[in-house]
């Protein structure tokens, strides 16, 4: 894993190879208001199933450059409100619906784009989309205003040997303001954002799952401080597992370490999803970190997204009790036919019709309905005691 958090990496790096991707990632919490969001965008969109197909199709047939992934890629918008998923929004779709920039951070897909503004040091998100199948719009506009870090580009050191996936550490650390607007039936709600917030980018010129087995990522923030995790581990023996772990507080990093030692205490498994460490830590002889997964955010037949909790105890004796949000992905589960396919359930691609699609979305609509009018009655009854 190649690392840098320069941000004159956090371009498109047009990437041409079957198989290649590259995504920009946003997301932040509001913790006065319990609601956060993520937003990404893809060039490349390396857990499309429709991509996967073309690229087993091209790997079966000896054609190397048939998978295009400008031909896959996407944008998706998650919004989560007192721990419940309000917004589930992922499309994919082929070159005309994206643009990107090679000379500074920008990317565009149909009316949602971000763009970096050097004068203020902000990302500026500016979202504009409809979800059909559930009768909803969203519409934001969101700044994240970077805290850029002192001596950021020693972190590059901290990269494995194996250089085929690269991480950009773009701004681990953002005070995040604005509106976010959401038409449900038909009423528009607006929400005034105010939290905290992460952004970082990814690109590789292999598919996710041909090499890499496990991978855990989290962010989390408490007052001053900042803290960022990363593991990776490897289908193949010969590849020694990736670990990382930055905290920093203001502009300033206090503790960086890689190579640390993983321990998992506990398993979890939900019914389609995959097992994972529910508990687990990282040790050196420096740190001890631990991350408890506490509440499952989203969760689909290869990757989780949860609440965790954090805890850091530094080689002076000091300890930090953060929380945030932890993702959980297995990409070699992506070589499943039945796992490519249920996929599909989430991803509204662009000219193709998808029964599980429908499906999906119809029966996530009558739980809305429900909760619609389940939680009034709570209401008013907690109320009535």
């Amino acid at each position: 894993m190649q690392i840098s958090s320069s941000l004159k990496h956090d371009v498109w790096h047009d990437l041409t190879e079957s198989g290649s991707y590259e995504w920009w990632y946003f997301d932040a919490l509001d913790e006065s208001q319990d609601c956060s969001f993520v937003a990404i965008w893809y060039s490349g969109f390396p857990f499309s199933p429709y991509y996967l197909q073309q690229y087993f199709k091209a790997q079966r047939s000896g054609r190397s450059h048939s998978a295009n992934p400008l031909e896959h890629v996407a944008f998706s918008f998650n919004f989560y409100e007192h721990g419940r998923e309000v917004i589930n929004f992922i499309k994919e779709g082929d070159a005309p619906l994206f643009s990107a920039s090679r000379n500074e951070p920008y990317a565009r897909f149909e009316r949602n784009e971000f763009r970096f503004d050097e004068s203020c040091q902000t990302y500026v998100l500016s979202l504009d989309f409809e979800m059909p199948s559930r009768h909803k719009k969203v519409r934001a506009k969101l700044y994240f205003k970077v805290r850029p870090l002192q001596g950021n580009k020693q972190l590059s050191r901290y990269s494995s040997s194996m250089h085929i996936h690269s991480w950009v550490l773009a701004s681990p650390s953002n005070d995040v303001s604005g509106e976010i607007e959401i038409h449900d039936g038909d009423q528009w709600r607006t929400l005034r954002f105010k939290g905290r917030g992460y952004h970082d980018h990814n690109y590789g010129r292999a598919p996710m799952n041909a090499d890499i087995k496990h991978w855990y990522w989290g962010r989390a923030h408490s007052n001053d401080l900042d803290l960022v995790y990363y593991i990776t581990t490897y289908k193949h023996a010969q590849q020694e597992p990736f670990s990382f772990l930055l905290l920093t507080q203001g502009d300033r990093v206090i503790n960086v370490a890689n190579n640390l030692k993983t321990l998992e205490h506990e398993q979890g498994k939900n019914l389609f999803s995959p097992s994972y460490g529910k508990r687990f830590s990282l040790i050196n002889s420096r740190i001890v970190f631990h991350i408890e997964h506490l509440k499952a955010l989203d969760a689909g037949p290869f990757y989780l997204r949860f609440n965790s909790k954090f805890s850091l105890m530094r080689e002076d004796g000091s300890s930090v009790e953060m929380t945030g949000i932890s993702e959980s992905l297995h990409p070699q589960s992506l070589n499943s036919s039945v796992v490519r396919h249920l996929i599909k359930s989430k991803i509204w691609r662009e000219g193709k019709r998808s029964m599980m699609y429908t499906l999906y979305n119809f029966f996530a609509q009558l739980v809305d309905f429900g909760t619609k009018k389940i939680g009034p009655v709570v209401a008013q009854t907690i109320a009535e005691k």
